[in-house]
């Protein structure tokens, strides 16, 4: 599949990786900047996560509907990199937390306008049977450059560190990145093709499409796109179960962030980890991620989508009751002890995202695909607008073994509503049965006379309609 899928990349997936790795790179200097320039706590990097997660909801919906309105593409990718390239220059010489807020929202906010057109550009004018494939291509193309991005920081931010004071170093650092995203702007203007855009009418199916969200924790870049234009009072024309099931991911998104917002700082300043062993930290969780995605994708097709979302959310609950238990009784962790845990999570992580991006486009009518994912997203981005600074807060003012145990209860409360949900695979053979017997109604076949031949369980008709 891997061949497969290298086959449909195209040249100006060059500019997606270089600028992914900018944004791996950062994601990681960001709150270290936070904590050993700038001497900030948890609080405000909830407050950094929060704000950033609002201006990407923001710009996902607002980027999309641009982008058909002027008609065009290609100039929102150029744009997006060269905005990403700038804030990293005033995230260099930010020396406040106000300056540093103001960079980071901004980052965030053109950061998804490349991301609400890229999908596009890969499936317009092309044929329907192959748009699954070419959202994984580019999407695989992201995930590395985003884990290049963390490799290259675990073996080049403590050098740097060493060589210059930890201000400067990060100054350079982020300046260098600022650099590679004006590069990657570059490519995207001399590489990205000019075509027409059209209206697109994404019917996503089955598991495929779960491949185009080879994504990290969620609170750093989601949402990564929000499929057609989205609208609050649209949510009535989707069926019980979506909502039920947008529920379940409103309390499991909740969950992940009150894990993921404080997880750098928790292992940068509480059990005070070098720069480079933060940065392999992350590497490990994004190995279990990409390592656990064919092993996560089988696992769907024996047991379903359902069964899989429930057991991924259960082994995160079991690994965050037995986190915060380990940092409610002991003030230091061994590196080594935080690896597996990270691997771990990672996997968990493949689980979830895989089955629940397919759950939402099974559980949606065929007209409403676009509106379900997209809501999807969004509950994503507002899950982690609430958990951001209430997390940080959590953390700071009682411990990160307290916001370990809130999300072990936000994964119960999904786990709990998902227990609800009827089986998507049963409920496609019902609705199938019923629309079988819908069908035989209206085409039953007539005698001579005019007379409808019953079939079981109908009564018949004397020269009308069945």
């Amino acid at each position: 599949m891997l061949a497969f899928i290298a086959r449909r990349m195209e040249a100006w997936y060059a500019a997606f990786v270089a600028a992914n790795f900018v944004m791996g790179l950062s994601s990681i200097l960001i709150p270290l900047k936070l904590d050993r320039v700038l001497a900030q706590g948890p609080s405000q990097l909830g407050i950094l996560s929060t704000t950033a997660s609002l201006a990407a909801v923001l710009g996902s919906l607002l980027w999309g509907r641009l982008s058909d309105a002027v008609h065009r593409r290609k100039a929102f990718v150029v744009l997006s990199y060269g905005a990403v390239g700038c804030a990293h220059i005033g995230l260099a010489f930010a020396s406040s937390f106000a300056s540093l807020l103001l960079y980071n929202t901004l980052l965030s906010f053109f950061w998804v306008a490349n991301a609400s057109v890229a999908v596009l550009l890969v499936i317009e004018h092309k044929a329907h049977d192959s748009w699954e494939m070419r959202i994984s291509a580019l999407n695989l193309s992201g995930a590395a450059g985003w884990l290049l991005g963390l490799i290259a920081g675990g073996l080049g931010v403590t050098p740097a560190l060493a060589a210059f004071s930890e201000r400067l170093g990060l100054q350079v650092i982020l300046v260098a990145l600022g650099i590679i995203a004006w590069t990657a702007s570059a490519l995207g203007a001399w590489l990205v093709p000019g075509v027409l855009p059209k209206f697109t009418e994404r019917k996503f199916r089955g598991f495929r499409i779960a491949l185009g969200n080879l994504l990290t924790e969620a609170w750093r870049f989601s949402p990564l796109h929000l499929y057609h234009r989205f609208s609050l009072t649209r949510l009535v024309q989707l069926r019980r179960e979506t909502r039920i099931f947008l529920l379940a991911s409103f309390f499991a998104f909740t969950g992940i962030g009150f894990f993921a917002v404080p997880l750098p700082l928790l292992l940068s300043q509480h059990l005070g980890y070098a720069p480079s062993r933060v940065f392999y930290s992350y590497v490990m969780l994004h190995a279990g991620i990409v390592l656990a995605y064919p092993l996560a994708l089988h696992r769907i097709k024996k047991r379903g989508n359902r069964l899989v979302q429930i057991g991924a959310l259960s082994a995160r609950v079991l690994l965050f009751v037995i986190a915060g238990v380990v940092l409610w009784l002991s003030i230091g962790l061994p590196w080594l002890a935080a690896v597996p845990f990270m691997f771990l999570v990672g996997i968990s992580w493949s689980f979830f995202q895989l089955s629940g991006v397919a759950l939402a486009s099974r559980l949606a009518k065929p007209e409403n695909r676009g509106l379900a994912l997209g809501t999807y997203n969004a509950v994503a981005g507002l899950s982690t607008v609430i958990a951001g600074v209430s997390s940080g807060y959590l953390a700071q003012n009682v411990g990160h073994y307290a916001t370990y145990g809130v999300a072990a209860v936000l994964l119960l409360c999904a786990v709990a509503t998902l227990v609800r949900l009827p089986d998507p695979m049963r409920l496609a053979a019902t609705r199938d049965c019923v629309e079988s017997a819908a069908d035989s109604r209206h085409k039953t076949p007539r005698t001579e006379a005019g007379t409808a031949v019953a079939g079981p369980g109908l009564e018949t008709e004397r020269g009308g309609s069945t």
